[in-house]
């Protein structure tokens, strides 16, 4: 991901890409805390592609271009398969169905603002003669070149072969929504200690 708008092969994940899937958004995070270490946050430009080559199909970049709102720098070839059109320069919303979308916006602000990190459950519903399959998108922050939260790391991984291209995801009620707010760098407060904290936010 060294240069914004390069993509790879397409890759269409197997039957059991529910597990599949699940380790490699836990080798992504992996990287990125990695990547991060006792920093606050990495920055955009130290993510390597060759070292996330296995989700790289399924990873993009996030730009924050207003409250709410990221716009894919990078996308990788699955993903431009699942849309059933070039994704970079797309909202992140577009692979979400119009009633969801208003919940990602809530929950990428809140990826750019605290920060956090935010693991989403989706859903493509049942219809014509398609079942009904799940899915995950995980992002992870990132700070832009500038030094501003203004980037984000992330994959959508879907549990079996989506169909036509172009259908769009759901939130289920029914799942966890996993948003993690990120320790905050150490505070000088009076007496000479450092305070810091760690908060998990989880939304039904």
């Amino acid at each position: 991901m060294d240069h914004e708008g390069e993509g790879t092969d397409p890759v269409i994940l197997s039957s059991r890409a529910g597990v599949v899937g699940m380790s490699m958004l836990a080798e992504l995070e992996q990287y990125w805390r990695e990547l991060r270490g006792a920093r606050k946050l990495p920055v955009r430009t130290e993510v390597n592609p060759a070292q996330i080559d296995a989700i790289l199909p399924h990873s993009f970049i996030l730009e924050r271009v207003a409250p709410g709102i990221g716009r894919i720098r990078v996308a990788g070839e699955a993903l431009n398969v699942l849309l059933g059109m070039e994704a970079r320069g797309m909202p992140l919303s577009e692979f979400l169905a119009t009633a969801a979308r208003p919940v990602l916006a809530r929950y990428l602000e809140q990826v750019f603002a605290a920060p956090a990190i935010l693991e989403l459950p989706l859903i493509l519903p049942r219809g014509n003669g398609r079942s009904r399959l799940t899915a995950r998108m995980l992002v992870l922050p990132l700070l832009g070149s500038d030094g501003t939260m203004s980037r984000a790391l992330g994959a959508l991984v879907v549990d079996g072969v989506p169909g036509r291209a172009g259908r769009l995801f759901d939130i289920p009620e029914d799942q966890a929504v996993r948003c993690e707010v990120l320790e905050q760098m150490p505070v000088r407060v009076t007496g000479g200690r450092d305070r810091s904290h760690l908060k998990l936010v989880v939304s039904n």
